[in-house]
């Protein structure tokens, strides 16, 4: 068993443990609060980008813009959004498991890492080509603009041929759900799916929209689907930061709990020391007094 002095000195330190761990849990909390409101502002904007092109498609032809053409694919790009810090449980982990039991490719592989955790696990994947990115996964538009304008230019490029975002999609504070969202070529969005129930009622069924677009369509696509790329990237930074707080903010609320379940421990085990300490002394003593009598 440990001495006393040990004993002290470990839940000395468990304690000082204990008052990180919190403060921990509650900066989380903060910033998990900035990032669920920053994440509700964004996804009505979102939402609203993709209900005006479904109503735009089925009232026109919709022109073909090479972010949109299928073609046959020979490299497939993940881009997997990490956090950049640690001590967040299983957050990271569970991300790169799901990766690596992935389906498997029947085409090379790309991996593009953003996020510090996720460029340092793309750079050790076997059979996978790491795609070097030093942008980190501060979820706000400017940064997803630019990885979104990194990976439009190697699709245009011809350098892959199908790009996947690869994230922890915000199910609730206690659960994140690893998500394939394919991202290139860009999926039109289906005329009547997703829209507004306010602007699809009964007595608009079957009516179609009448559209005068200026300048002509092509110039309007190539505008807006850049930007619903970007869009789409800027989502996932956001639902991949709210799953990072939220998972921290548990991690450090279990690593706050069990060490004050050791502190009790060992305070318990040091007190039952003491104790033996003191019984053993008390018999030295009287064993001595009744020598001496004797």
């Amino acid at each position: 068993m440990a001495g006393i002095k040990e004993l002290r000195l470990r839940i000395k330190a468990l304690k000082n443990s204990s008052k990180i761990t919190a403060a921990m849990k509650m900066v989380s909390a903060a910033k998990l609060k900035k990032s669920q409101d920053a994440y509700s502002r964004a996804k009505p904007y979102a939402e609203r980008m993709e209900e005006m092109l479904a109503r735009v498609l089925a009232s026109v032809d919709a022109p073909e813009h090479p972010l949109a053409i299928v073609r046959d694919v020979q490299k497939v790009r993940y881009v997997v959004i990490s956090s950049d810090r640690g001590l967040c449980g299983g957050f990271n982990n569970n991300l790169f498991k799901a990766f690596v039991r992935r389906p498997a490719d029947v085409f090379p592989v790309e991996a593009l890492g953003v996020g510090r955790r996720a460029h340092e696990f793309s750079v050790r994947l076997p059979k996978v080509s790491n795609v070097s990115w030093e942008a980190s996964n501060l979820p706000v538009y400017s940064n997803a603009a630019q990885i979104a304008q990194h990976l439009i230019k190697d699709y245009l490029d011809g350098k892959c041929d199908k790009v996947v975002l690869v994230y922890n999609r915000f199910r609730s504070v206690l659960s994140q759900q690893p998500v394939f969202v394919p991202l290139l070529p860009f999926s039109m969005p289906t005329a009547g799916a997703g829209l507004n129930p306010a602007l699809t009622n009964a007595a608009t069924a079957g009516m179609k929209d009448d559209y005068f677009l200026e300048p002509d369509a092509a110039a309007l696509f190539a505008e807006l689907l850049p930007k619903l790329v970007e869009l789409q990237v800027f989502r996932g930074l956001l639902e991949n930061a709210v799953g990072e707080h939220s998972a921290r903010m548990t991690a450090m609320e279990n690593a706050t709990k069990n060490t004050k379940d050791l502190i009790n421990s060992l305070t318990l085990t040091m007190n039952r020391a003491r104790q033996a300490a003191i019984t053993r002394e008390l018999i030295e003593i009287v064993s001595g007094a009744e020598t001496l009598k004797g």
